[in-house]
Order: structure tokens, then C-alpha cells, then sequence
């Protein structure tokens, strides 16, 4: 039986992991460590592994928490079971507080690493510590809630660069790297027509010119004249 750990990577299951954490909660609270709380730490254990063994899946961490949360609520010591919670929700806080993001958040507030990117804005300054630290959120929520999993791969590893991240979720899209690929095999609908794939290499540079358009109008509201021949 294998685990799921946060980070992703797959580890061997360990119930003596969750005996120590259910041990770890009566202690807190009891001050020692009881025959019955290690009776009761082993058969929540055993009911977890024989759990997920015969359904055949690979648990999430926060998954078997969750069972063991259940577990302990199921015995006559709620008060174990609410420190264990709060114990979880406490580690859950340290966990966020060190993850890059946070820290880039903090870095900006602090304004710890100044670059002064742009000329416009003073990265000491009230306004540019507040303005940095929105940018941070914003890029990181439509890196992992907006953007395609491909594009967010494409633009982590340096092969592509989405410009104006921070401004991706409200739809400044000015700097997307469209899927012409998708558009030129499958045709596209422009609200007036719809356009069939391209057959020809000159069709397809002339679809390229459209699809420009077509996102310039979309983004901006207006498109400068241009002719197709």
C-alpha cells in the first residue's frame, strides 16, 4: 500500500505514522500515554490500511487525516479528537505560511527584494509594496485555477512567456499565446461565422491574421483596418 504525499511524490504506507500522530493527540491532552489511547491509536490505524487496501487506491495525506479524524470522533473521547484537529489546522497554517507563495507575498509587503521593474512604480512606496503583493496573488491564481495545465507547464519551464499574468484571471489576454494549432485543425467561430479548418498553408497564415484580430477585438473593443488578400 502507497501514500500520496502533498508534494506528489508516492511513499510506502506507514501506520506507525498515524499511531504516533492519534498518540501524540491523547497526550496533549491526558498529559500521558494511556493503554487505551494505544489500543485505540492501532485499530484506527488497521481500519485505515485495511480500508484502502480493499478499495485499491492510492490515499492522499489529507485523506487519511480525515479518516482518523472520523475515528477518533467515533470513540467516547471527543476531547482528543478536537486537539487532534486543531493540531492539523495549526500545521496546516505553518504549511501555507512557508509556501512560496506567502513568502513572495511577504518579500513584496516587505519590500525586502526591490527591482523597481517599472519605471512607474516605487516598489518602497505604499502603493508599489501593496500593487507587488496583489501581482503575486493574482499571477499565482491564474497559473493554478485559470491557465490550461499545458500552458502553465510551457510557461514554468521557460518555453513560453505569458505576459501580464498578473492581469490573466480579469481577462487582459493581450500577451496569450493563442492554440492555433487547435484553431487551424478544427475551425473556430468568430460570433458571425463560423470558419472551417485551414486546407493550405496560405489559408492558414490568413486565419492567423484573423485570429489576431478577432482577439485584439475581443480584448480591447477595437481593431485597426486590415486587408486580407
Amino acid at each position: 500500500m502507497n501514500v500520496k504525499k502533498r508534494d506528489g511524490r508516492i511513499v510506502e504506507f506507514d501506520p506507525s505514522k498515524i499511531q504516533k500522530a492519534i498518540l501524540a493527540a491523547f497526550k496533549s491532552v491526558d498529559g500521558e500515554i494511556t493503554e487505551y489511547a494505544e489500543i485505540k491509536a492501532e485499530n484506527i490505524a488497521d481500519f485505515i490500511e485495511g480500508y484502502y487496501e480493499e478499495v485499491e487506491e492510492t490515499p492522499g495525506i489529507e485523506e487519511i487525516q480525515d479518516l482518523v479524524e472520523k475515528g477518533l470522533m467515533s470513540t467516547k473521547r471527543k476531547d482528543v479528537a478536537k486537539a487532534y484537529i486543531l493540531y492539523r489546522e495549526e500545521r496546516n497554517k505553518i504549511r501555507q505560511k512557508n509556501s512560496e507563495l506567502i513568502k513572495n507575498i511577504a518579500e513584496k509587503l516587505d519590500a525586502s527584494d526591490v527591482q523597481n521593474q517599472n519605471a512607474n512604480v516605487d516598489e518602497h512606496s505604499f502603493g508599489g509594496r501593496m500593487g507587488e503583493a496583489r501581482s503575486e496573488l493574482m499571477k499565482d491564481y491564474a497559473l493554478n485555477y485559470i491557465i490550461s495545465p499545458m500552458a502553465r507547464n510551457n510557461h514554468l519551464n521557460n518555453e513560453i512567456y505569458i505576459h501580464d499574468l498578473d492581469s490573466y484571471a480579469v481577462g487582459m489576454h493581450n500577451c496569450l499565446s493563442v492554440p492555433f494549432d487547435d484553431l487551424l485543425a478544427k475551425g473556430f467561430n468568430t460570433r458571425q461565422t463560423d470558419v472551417r479548418p485551414a486546407q493550405s498553408i496560405n489559408t492558414a497564415f490568413q486565419l492567423v491574421a484573423v485570429i489576431f484580430q478577432l482577439q485584439s477585438l475581443q480584448q480591447f473593443g477595437g481593431v485597426s483596418a486590415t486587408h486580407l488578400d
